[in-house]
């Protein structure tokens, strides 16, 4: 029966190729179903991102690859009385970012939102001192003037911050406006959350930048596009509103960045926005603008005809950035919280004071490993630096999920995606290289399903093992460790599929394979005999092994003499019960069905399942056969018109058991000494008139297992044609009886032996009294035999050398 299990599979393979679509399509923003875009692209690409996590943490940190130093707002700094309450005053800020500037900054980011002026004078305050002619003292107090002055001043080497918290992607074009799914963010949030929904038909979002802001957007000649109405089917993301900087700061400013943090469903900030749109102008982020003024490279962006973004990166030095075609980059983690290099505001701000001259110490961290050292030396970290500010303190909630850690300072995100920029480092998702990872999951799983069915279950395993680790080497050494960031988590995901799903279906069917098997073949052979082939189909093979087993023989009497009365429907009927009734019995104690040989069974206890005690359960079934033929008989009598009357012969030894008879016919049998004996056993049950009968080396049997002898007595010791070796014949009763009976039967055997004929008459007539009296047995058939051998023996005595057995002339 031939199952082709690999097309159980191919819904998992279909499944994982669809999966893998829709994740490169909803990366690139070209995913036009709603549903896919909102529900199940998030989960796909959490699900990516946590196998990102693994390969970065076993690849293990790495140390930044350029000068990058993070100015902190921590709690220290919050709480020095100096400088006041969260935000601080603005010249506080200016004295701080021109201290920066003034160590030899190369360039400073503020992850900061200057959206509102910091008025220290109350309005009507401002209007009675005009009307005392007093309004000079206004300038005096206000601080704003003194931050826009310095952006005025040093505005080309500082980066405004600024974030939108309502944006969409463009989905159709509809003339000079767009239909967008919007996100909303809150930036101040431990958490961006973003709140997804779909407009209506007919519903329009626009664009609510200020006309003041557009300055900050890349120039008309660092983007080339086809026409500004393909950026309303762009697939970058649309700013509807946001955070802006305020005008009097917004004015003197030359730069200003954007900062979006759109983490994955579960948490993790895994990718960066690079550059937004709005208003049919391109704003860039803030470490993208960082990175544009360190290195005095202006951007370059490129879109195809439909809006799509085609390349970006800068103009001189023709470096470009890998991203997705919605402008993501996927960013290429260092290490854990404060892999970068730390300074604590306050600090800065208490050197550039004086507070404590040349030995005043600033207080660095790397690694959370903090160190003091001095003022020149701290300004020395500064120097030819990109530096951000931020707030780390854990009471303004700017903490962030990286894959290296779960709590960690927002404002690290941005250098490490200004760390990448600057070395072209960060990571690439192999989009161009999307084709083979498909063919791995489409046709590569199809072979590897064919394999796995066709292999047996150890060859598959040491298949799937080499899989998995050589696609692990490859993905981590030479993919990972090279930047390149395929999404193998869905490989991963779909070989472990297949080769479970393929080992669970194939158990099911090679289980029902066995239980046809068992079924069909254990009308023919024992259960047990099938069992062992199916756990070992090594054994069907001809050959055997010496075992010590323990076999049984049973017949019908005077079966031919009552079988010709029968017609063949009765005579197949009869046997059929009969041989069924008798099996039953046979597996019940734990026996194999050697086979049916006419009326006769043969049976043996030992194998192919080894059984300890396989001589007390042999004779055990004997006492059962008699018992459940007891309550038969009259049932036979009356359907069939005959006495069913069986003798039994058991015998236990070392045979050759095993699969006997040629390469293509055999069964499951045994052959020996001991095997002939048990024969010629059941043929001496009617002239002994006994209905179990076994040997001594059947009771020796029992008592290497430390078994219990059932009620026995012994009958003869029995030469058998062809062996000069007399056997202890040993009458098993079918019911126990009273001890005085056997008793007396010993007293006159022993009288026999010692040729005391009328003696040994005399105490054989006494058992048979005893037996009928204490027993309910009518005639003891032995003891009626002996009496009759000792009136022969009274007539031709044995000879002085007798040793009391008897020798059988027949088999």
């Amino acid at each position: 029966m031939k199952h082709k299990i690999w097309l159980a599979q191919l819904p998992v393979i279909f499944l994982t190729c669809a999966a893998f679509w829709v994740t490169s399509l909803g990366a690139s923003g070209e995913l036009g179903n709603v549903l896919l875009m909102e529900k199940v692209f998030p989960a796909l690409r959490t699900f990516q991102g946590t196998f990102s996590n693994w390969k970065f943490q076993m690849r293990g940190p790495e140390k930044p690859k350029n000068k990058i130093v993070i100015v902190e707002v921590d709690e220290a700094s919050l709480s020095e009385p100096s400088l006041g309450r969260w935000p601080w005053r603005r010249d506080k800020m200016a004295r701080l970012i021109r201290s920066i500037i003034d160590s030899g900054a190369k360039v400073v980011g503020l992850d900061i939102v200057f959206s509102e002026r910091d008025v220290r004078i109350d309005e009507n305050l401002k209007m009675v001192l005009d009307g005392s002619n007093m309004g000079y003292l206004v300038d005096e107090f206000e601080t704003d003037p003194t931050l826009s002055k310095l952006l005025a001043e040093q505005g080309d080497k500082i980066i405004l911050g600024w974030t939108p918290d309502r944006m969409c992607i463009p989905r159709s074009p509809s003339g000079a406006e767009s239909y967008c799914h919007f996100h909303r963010a809150e930036p101040q949030r431990s958490h961006t959350r973003l709140f997804s929904s779909l407009p209506h038909p007919g519903e329009l979002f626009y664009t609510n930048i200020p006309d003041h802001f557009s300055k900050f957007a890349l120039a008309a000649d660092q983007i080339v596009r086809p026409s500004a109405e393909g950026m309303n089917t762009s697939t970058i993301n649309k700013i509807i509103s946001g955070v802006f900087v305020h005008e009097i700061f917004s004015n003197p400013a030359k730069h200003a960045g954007m900062f979006f943090v759109s983490p994955d469903s579960d948490g993790y900030v895994r990718r960066s926005q690079l550059i937004f749109t709005g208003d049919q102008q391109v704003y860039p982020t803030l470490p993208l603008k960082m990175a544009e003024i360190g290195m005095r490279d202006p951007l370059r962006v490129e879109f195809d005809e439909d809006g799509k973004l085609r390349q970006l990166g800068f103009s001189k030095s023709g470096k470009t950035l890998s991203t997705t075609a919605s402008g993501a980059m996927e960013i290429n983690f260092r290490g854990p919280a404060y892999t970068f290099q730390y300074i604590s505001a306050k600090d800065v701000l208490q050197a550039s004071e004086g507070l404590g001259g040349e030995l005043a110490k600033v207080h660095v961290s790397r690694g959370r490993q903090i160190a003091s050292v001095g003022k020149s030396e701290a300004f020395d970290m500064l120097k030819d630096a990109y530096v951000l500010i931020g707030v780390t303190a854990l009471g303004v909630f700017d903490m962030r999920a990286f894959p290296f850690e779960t709590n960690s300072p927002g404002v690290e995100g941005h250098a490490y995606i200004l760390d990448n920029i600057l070395s072209g480092d960060f990571m690439d998702s192999g989009r161009s290289n999307s084709l083979w990872l498909f063919l791995l999951l489409s046709l590569g799983a199809v072979a590897f399903a064919i394999a796995t069915e066709r292999l047996q279950s150890i060859p598959a395993l040491l298949l799937f093992l080499t899989l998995m680790t050589g696609m692990s080497i490859v993905d981590l050494k030479v993919l990972f460790e090279n930047q390149i960031n395929w999404n193998t988590g869905l490989f991963y995901a779909e070989f472990v599929a297949i080769f479970v799903f393929t080992l669970a279906i194939k158990y099911v069917v090679e289980e029902r394979n066995k239980k046809f098997i068992r079924d069909a073949f254990s009308k023919y052979v024992a259960p047990a005999v099938v069992d062992s082939i199916l756990k070992d189909p090594s054994k069907l093979t001809v050959g055997g092994e010496k075992r010590d087993l323990t076999i049984l023989f049973s017949d019908i009497r005077g079966f031919t003499t009552f079988s010709e009365k029968m017609d063949a429907k009765e005579l197949a009927g009869f046997l059929n019960d009969y041989l069924g009734q008798m099996t039953d019995i046979v597996f019940e104690t734990g026996g194999t069905l050697d086979k049916y040989i006419g009326d006769a069974v043969m049976a043996f206890w030992g194998a192919p399942v080894d059984q300890p005690q396989h001589a007390s359960n042999s004779l055990r079934a004997a006492r059962e056969m008699q018992k459940k033929l007891a309550t038969l008989r009259p049932l036979y009598k009356e359907k069939y018109g005959v006495d069913v009357q069986i003798g039994i012969g058991i015998n236990s030894g070392t045979v050759n058991v095993g699969n006997m008879g040629s390469e293509r016919i055999f069964e499951y049998t045994v052959i020996g000494d001991h095997v002939n004996l048990a024969s010629r056993l059941e043929g001496l049950t009617k002239p002994y008139h006994a209905g179990i009968l076994t040997t001594r080396f059947t009771f020796d049997m029992i008592t290497q297992a430390q078994g219990e002898y059932p009620a026995h007595r012994t009958l003869d010791f029995v030469k058998v044609k062809g062996k000069k070796l007399a056997v202890e014949l040993i009458e098993i009763y079918e019911q126990d009886r009273k001890p005085a009976g056997t008793a007396r039967f010993e007293e006159a055997r022993k009288l026999y032996t010692q040729q005391k004929w009328e003696e040994a008459i005399a105490a054989f007539r006494e058992a048979i009294t005893l037996f009928k009296e204490l027993d309910g047995i009518e005639e003891d058939g032995p003891s009626l035999m002996y009496i009759e051998r000792c009136e022969d023996f009274k007539k031709a005595p044995p000879g002085t050398d007798w040793d009391g057995s008897w020798e059988m002339h027949s088999k």
